[in-house]
């Protein structure tokens, strides 16, 4: 039925799953209604855990102890404590405890009364629908014995076979099509089941199924194969008789009547369990044996393990394979073979069917829990589309679409057309945004190159697609200035030019070793002047005119560079030229110059120098 909340003040309302094992109970809880769609969650029924053994402890006030009160009680009052009695549901011979007599069912139905208070308790209010898994081996005489006693609780439960149950929460996770066969392997603490499921289209199978259609999207296929007295209660004593076996005579001689023997052999059973629960990862695990004593510890590998346990786990597979034969499928029909239930996390069982089914198995994510789950699945509420495989997609709230804004390129005028992004989109952007202190301007080059633009609805022709910002808030002036941008390459000219300047004046001023006065002249070989930019060429017919320097008569007013010379022939000695009618007497050289040394005749025209090359290069 529906609540309220405490602190929030609306209505609401759960559905609840109970899958009441062996050795432990687990409960889940569905807050899905015909509109949404909601996955279920395990409720902690215990103080460290959300799963509780199934023991019942009678206390000597007449009061119940149940879960982990009890089994704490065990340790000191073995003989007040009832185990496993789901296994007995059915019998007519009751439990006695204590000096009273208990039906099997009762017990159970104690159990499941304590878990809706509990869960009650914790959600603030009674669940809307209850929900409760069975063995698929139980006909409807255990099930009406169960649904009685449940009555004189006051509870009224929709029952649902645990293979239907983890073939809903797989679903939930998994994406099944209609028309899949799956073959469920179901081995928990205390029994094992094997059944074959087949998932209907909506509106298919047979009438009279689940209340709420859920369950009705699988049924049973041909007759389930059940072993009510095989599972991992079973390996831990295989264990504990592997321990004994390991330290003979040590147990025998202990009191029975003892409690400390009777804790301390409780305390070596549980390590057993987590011995067994620690070969599922692991290759070895150590068991610790303290008695009154006696303090030593025995080794356990999982190729000993598994040697202990082998014929028990093919004894599963073989019923399985007849769960699929009479469904009237061959292995190779199967669409999956589950795995559920505690202890099919054992390495030996995936490995067994799978081998001799020749299928791929799947694990469920929670094989605990997944039973429970299912069963708060199987009694909650559908949404309207096809549930669960059809999820409602959200909706995403999107802002009305902007008009996409072409901005000018730089140094461009501003467009005056009235397209999108022309003046009065920037006057209306700029007073829609708030003052900030820099000028306007484009954005950054990383801005600039964001992506396409889209032609504006004023734009009358195809437009090539152009670099768009990524931020609307930056328009152009309405008269920006036309940017005076001086190209690099005349820089760079003006910069050589100086630099060849430079090097000229550094040239021309330079101390020469032969200074000529200004205004001379010096005769060349035929008689022609020679001056700064040009050197007359001397040849060897007259060896008195090449070995002195004659004077610039161009007015130049540079000197003239020395002849090189050569290693050819030794040098001459030189003579003074003699004066001629049409010249004037040379000059004697100054004492501040002194005469060039001589020079050989040059056999061939004297070459420009290099430094007067690149400055006539660069000019």
């Amino acid at each position: 039925m529906p609540y309220d909340r405490p602190g929030e003040g609306t209505t609401m309302s759960y559905q609840l799953g109970i899958d009441l094992g062996t050795t432990y109970t687990a409960a889940a809880v569905c807050r899905s209604s015909d509109r949404r769609w909601v996955e279920p969650e395990i409720v902690t029924l215990g103080d460290r855990a959300s799963a509780v053994p199934s023991v019942l402890c009678a206390a000597p006030d007449g009061s119940m102890l149940v879960g982990e009160a009890a089994q704490r009680r065990a340790a000191t009052d073995p003989g007040a404590v009832m185990r496993e009695f789901k296994r007995r549901v059915g019998d007519p011979t009751p439990v006695v405890v204590a000096g009273r007599s208990w039906a099997p069912e009762e017990l159970g139905a104690r159990l499941v009364r304590w878990v809706v208070d509990r869960v009650a308790q914790r959600e603030g209010g009674p669940a809307s629908r209850l929900a409760l898994t069975h063995p698929a081996s139980w006909g409807a005489h255990k099930k009406d014995l169960l649904g009685r006693a449940l009555a004189g609780q006051g509870l009224s439960v929709t029952f649902l076979a645990e293979p239907q149950a983890a073939a809903l929460h797989y679903a939930a996770a998994e994406r099944i099509e209609p028309g899949s066969t799956i073959a469920v392997y179901d081995l928990g603490g205390g029994t094992f089941d094997a059944a074959v499921v087949r998932k209907d289209a909506p509106g298919e199978g047979p009438p009279g199924g689940m209340e709420g259609g859920a369950a009705s999207a699988f049924r049973l296929l041909g007759r389930p194969e059940g072993i009510e007295r095989l599972g991992g209660v079973d390996f831990d004593e295989a264990v504990f008789e592997h321990v004994r076996a390991g330290m003979p005579g040590v147990f025998d001689e202990l009191d029975a009547a003892d409690p400390a023997v009777l804790a301390a052999v409780a305390r070596i059973r549980r390590e057993c369990t987590e011995a067994k629960e620690a070969l599922s990862a692991d290759t070895e695990a150590s068991i610790p044996v303290l008695l009154p004593g006696v303090q030593s510890s025995v080794r356990l590998h999982r190729s000993e393990f598994e040697g202990l346990i082998r014929d028990r786990v093919e004894e599963t597979v073989a019923a399985l394979r007849r769960a699929v034969t009479s469904a009237g499928v061959t292995p190779g029909q199967l669409t999956a073979v589950l795995l559920v239930g505690g202890s099919s996390r054992i390495p030996l069982v995936a490995q067994l069917v799978s081998e001799q089914l020749g299928r791929p198995v799947a694990v469920d994510a929670d094989p605990k829990n997944a039973i429970a789950k299912g069963a708060a699945l199987a009694i909650a509420p559908r949404p309207s589309a096809s549930w669960p495989e059809a999820a409602v997609p959200p909706v995403v709230a999107t802002a009305p679409p902007v008009p996409p804004i072409r901005p000018a390129p730089p140094g461009a005028p501003p467009r005056r057309s009235g397209a999108v992004g022309g003046p009065v989109v920037a006057r209306a952007v700029e007073q829609s945004r708030p003052s900030t202190a820099g000028p306007v301007g484009p954005p950054p080059p990383a801005a600039r190159h964001s992506g396409p633009a889209q032609a504006g609805p004023g734009n009358a022709r195809p437009v090539h697609a152009r670099p768009a910002p990524s931020d609307l808030d930056w328009e152009y002036d309405a008269d920006p200035e036309e940017p005076h941008r001086r190209p690099l390459g005349l820089l760079l000219g003006i910069g050589g030019l100086l630099a060849v300047a430079v090097i000229v004046a550094v040239l021309v001023l330079r101390p020469s070793d032969a200074v000529i006065p200004t205004g001379e002249t010096a005769p060349g070989t035929d008689g022609a002047e020679v001056t700064t930019a040009e050197v007359a060429p001397t040849t060897g017919a007259e060896p008195d005119d090449a070995g002195s320097p004659g004077p610039d008569t161009g007015g130049g007013g540079g000197p003239v560079a020395p002849a090189p010379t050569t290693a050819s022939s030794p040098p001459a000695a030189t003579e003074p030229p003699q004066p001629t009618s049409d010249a004037q007497p040379t000059p004697e050289p100054s004492p501040e110059t002194e005469p060039s040394p001589a020079t050989e005749p040059a056999s061939t025209t004297e070459p420009v120098s290099a430094t007067t090359s690149a400055v006539i290069e660069a000019t």
